[in-house]
């Protein structure tokens, strides 16, 4: 029952934490990307410098596929390897929250005004990922229209995580009821 409690408790306060995210505008989650941009810029670096032998195009693309490939490959394993759906779904949330984090990124583009990893923004240093990732494409003038998908996106991806972990929480609930009353039968 104690890990029933916990993990109710985490999904409130996940769902609590997720209202920003899930009503702020684009320039305000590119202003103040929330303390979770913290961990995704981790693993964001860590995919530049494990895809640094790749042509240019993937290592431009190598931070945002190690920032959503992390909380992907989490969720997997706990669905495939622990069989803890539960889990699986919180990590779900984070894949969800890992695409908004990307969004005004992706926003960003053609300004280049989001302030980046070491205190500048695209325009001062000629650019930034998804700058060239697009421009290369032929696609920059696409950028609002593609952040907004990715967006959209993450924010379903977050609500249905969240919703998935209730409703598992409620089963375990559920099914460790029925276990005890067996037990009493």
């Amino acid at each position: 029952m104690a890990k029933l409690i916990f993990r109710a408790l985490l999904v409130a306060g996940l769902s609590s934490y997720s209202w920003y995210f899930l009503t702020a505008t684009m320039l305000e989650l590119g202003d103040k990307p929330g303390f979770i941009h913290l961990i995704h810029t981790v693993f964001h670096e860590a995919g530049h410098v494990l895809l640094a032998w790749t042509p240019e195009m993937i290592h431009y693309l190598g931070g945002t596929i190690g920032q959503l490939a992390v909380p992907m490959a989490l969720s997997i394993a706990f669905l495939v390897k622990n069989r803890d759906r539960f889990s699986a779904a919180i990590c779900l949330w984070w894949f969800g929250q890992s695409l908004v984090d990307v969004a005004p990124y992706i926003n960003d583009a053609r300004a280049s005004r989001l302030i980046l990893l070491g205190g500048a923004t695209g325009t001062d240093i000629e650019g930034h990922d998804w700058m060239y990732i697009l421009d290369q494409l032929h696609i920059l003038s696409m950028d609002v229209k593609i952040a907004r998908v990715i967006l959209a996106s993450g924010r379903v991806v977050m609500v249905v995580a969240l919703v998935t972990a209730v409703l598992f929480i409620v089963w375990d609930f559920m099914s460790e009821r029925r276990l005890q009353a067996s037990k009493k039968s």
